[in-house]
């Protein structure tokens, strides 16, 4: 697992040989924590190509697997983050239609496997997660592409020399110094949804690939950009569905224990990865699991159930303890906001295990992401299931007509309410009901929020577009497009799981250089879960049942039974008490208010209900304190 970045210039824009080699190390140093073993730079002036590499050395330790990679004949360069899990198996098939290799990683078998297949016919029999950089030498052709649920994330902008691109923001600013300026677009979009759908982003003329895409680019350009998998579309398998997923998730964790380095897991205690840790202990694996709590709120801690699947199969055990005043130093910690800021707050414990686990050497760790939203696991789902049912119905449909038009100058000055209200308005529009779980500032409420700046700029909706588009893909490639269960799965799916979930996962488990490893995203297990019906996955819709029916043949009752409580933090009690001040801060300070782009009256008045009790208002006040304080230390500067 490693970082890229690069650029491709065009023809009449070939940057100085100096001034490109500076800026591709200043690049490459923005990467440094996501691979701290090796560093390498490439600067090709005839063809106006600059690669630049960060590695962690996770499979083929020795330095012949360093990167950039040059193909034995000289005809391709690569530049690769992350893993293909089965690279024997492709190697072997390759070896056999004549292919050479001199590495023992899987960084040749993405080279050669381009070779024999082209970019889509590698990607259709990869499986992993991974970001790389493929140019031809002969052909002059640079290919970017994506693994399909978007593990891994990969930028890109269009700047004076030519395209540029980077797994960070960071390095991208390197590259491209003009693009650190703030999107209107992007911030409309992330007010609403809590994040910016691909390819949008928060900064002006950045896009990030989508998932499942691959983009080709000749003479600093992009000419073509194409999309290889859906998990859609596929039909209902033959045979007992409780043996198929059972015998794809072994599948798909045995595929993420290739490695030459230890492994661990993290381990809630909760049913996706105690099933995980069965999983591993019944290959016989000894690895180490690690669980995170706090040691005065015992009711976020699930100790006793992640040592109880830990211990069932013999697995090392470990518990991280986060005391609260620890947890309120790294959520004020000025040095830990991303440069693309992540609106879920659990990722403090998360960067806790990240770095217990790195410093007692491990560089891989097992996560349970994916299972929630592929198996409908989330009570939300099935209210959101419930949406779908009640206002596709015409007297439904009328009566949110109806309420919406007299309730309409109400909530033009309305504080709180709004999401039911838009619900409403939605329906009577005929717009898509159900918008995902990761859910902002509505619509309704979006002259209150938006500053006199963004007002101004008046840009287009792009979350509404977004959404549209999930259910028009839905519509068209669904096997059957009447399931309205696999439909709020597919929103969940390309929502907040790849752009928030997926986002957090890999930036935090990399700010420590450890590389996470989703079982549950394996695109074959997810094909599997999307073709199964709604009236089979959750029979009498019971959250995530068939995937608790594969867990009752090996974890006890007290573990599948027992009431989900998530991987949680418990930020909303904490902005009651002591993180209330530093919020309060940032709220009355932040450039984000001064500058005209988001009313800071609105987040202030947000505290001030919460913190009196009045109304949960945690999520949204998190999201604009990360938003305040990601702009202030990465757009802004410091603060006036």
């Amino acid at each position: 697992m490693c970082g890229i970045a690069g650029f491709l210039s065009r023809a009449d824009a070939k940057p100085e040989p100096g001034a490109a080699r500076a800026r591709l190390e200043a690049a490459a140093a923005a990467l440094a924590h996501r691979g701290p073993d090796a560093a390498g730079v490439r600067w090709l002036h005839d063809h106006g190509l600059g690669l630049a590499h960060r590695r962690l050395s996770i499979l083929d330790l020795e330095t012949r697997s360093d990167q950039p990679l040059l193909s034995h004949d000289g005809r391709f360069l690569l530049c690769y983050n992350g893993e293909v899990y089965n690279y024997r198996a492709l190697r072997a098939e390759l070896r056999e239609r004549g292919a050479r290799f001199n590495t023992e990683g899987d960084s040749e078998v993405v080279i050669e496997g381009v070779r024999a297949w082209g970019v889509e016919g590698f990607l259709s029999r990869a499986a992993g997660m991974f970001a790389f950089a493929l140019y031809d030498l002969t052909d002059r052709r640079l290919s970017l592409a994506r693994d399909r649920a978007g593990k891994k994330p990969l930028y890109y902008a269009e700047g004076p020399w030519g395209l540029v691109f980077a797994s960070e923001l960071a390095a991208l600013w390197r590259l491209e110094p003009s693009t650190r300026a703030l999107d209107p677009e992007g911030l409309e979009a992330w007010l609403r949804l809590k994040f910016t759908p691909s390819p949008l982003t928060l900064c002006s003329g950045v896009k990030k690939l989508p998932p499942a895409h691959w983009l080709e680019l000749r003479d600093g350009k992009a000419s073509v950009q194409r999309r290889y998998w859906s998990p859609l579309g596929r039909a209902r398998p033959a045979g007992e569905l409780v043996d198929l997923v059972d015998a794809a998730l072994c599948t798909a964790a045995e595929r993420r224990l290739v490695s030459d380095v230890p492994v661990c897991l993290f381990l809630s205690g909760g049913v996706d990865s105690s099933l995980v840790a069965d999983t591993l202990g019944q290959a016989g694996q000894g690895l180490k699991a690690y669980c995170v709590g706090y040691e005065d709120l015992p009711a976020y801690n699930e100790f006793a159930y992640a040592k109880l699947a830990a211990e069932r199969v013999g697995m090392a055990y470990a518990e991280v303890t986060l005391p609260s005043r620890q947890a309120l130093s790294v959520l004020q910690d000025d040095s830990l906001v991303l440069d693309d800021p992540v609106s879920d707050w659990v990722w403090v414990p998360l960067h806790e295990l990240s770095r217990r686990a790195r410093a007692d050497g491990f560089k891989v760790a097992l996560v349970g992401e994916g299972s929630d939203e592929v198996f409908f696991g989330y009570d939300v789902m099935l209210k959101g299931l419930r949406q779908l049912e009640r206002w596709q119905k015409p007297g439904w449909r009328a009566l949110a007509k109806a309420g919406s038009a007299a309730l309409a100058p109400v909530y033009r000055r309305a504080g709180r309410g709004h999401a039911r209200y838009d619900l409403w308005r939605r329906a009577a529009a005929g717009e898509p009901v159900y918008q995902g779980s990761s859910s902002g500032f509505p619509r309704s409420q979006r002259d209150q929020v938006a500053g006199p700046r963004l007002k101004a700029a008046a840009p287009p909706d792009a979350a509404a577009a977004f959404v549209g588009r999930l259910y028009r893909e839905y519509a068209e490639g669904a096997a059957v497009p009447s399931d309205l269960a696999g439909l709020v799965s597919y929103i969940e799916f390309n929502s907040k799981m790849t752009e928030v979930l997926l986002q957090r996962v890999d930036r935090v488990t990399m700010r420590h250089s450890l590389e996470a490893r989703a079982p549950f995203l394996d695109h074959e297990l997810v094909e599997l879960a999307f073709s199964i019906p709604e009236a089979q996955k959750i029979p009498g819709r019971r959250l995530k049942s068939l995937l608790k029916e594969v867990a009752r043949r090996r974890l006890p009752a007290e573990v599948v039974d027992r009431p989900k409580m998530g991987f949680s933090f418990p930020f909303k009690e904490w902005l009651r008490g002591p993180l209330a001040p530093a919020v309060a801060d940032s709220f009355t300070g932040s450039r984000l208010f001064s500058d005209g782009w988001v009313e800071g009256s609105v987040a202030r008045r947000l505290l001030a209900q919460h913190r009196r009790g009045l109304v949960d208002h945690a999520p949204r006040v998190w999201a604009l304190y990360s938003l305040a304080r990601w702009y202030d230390r990465w757009i802004a500067g410091p603060a006036r």
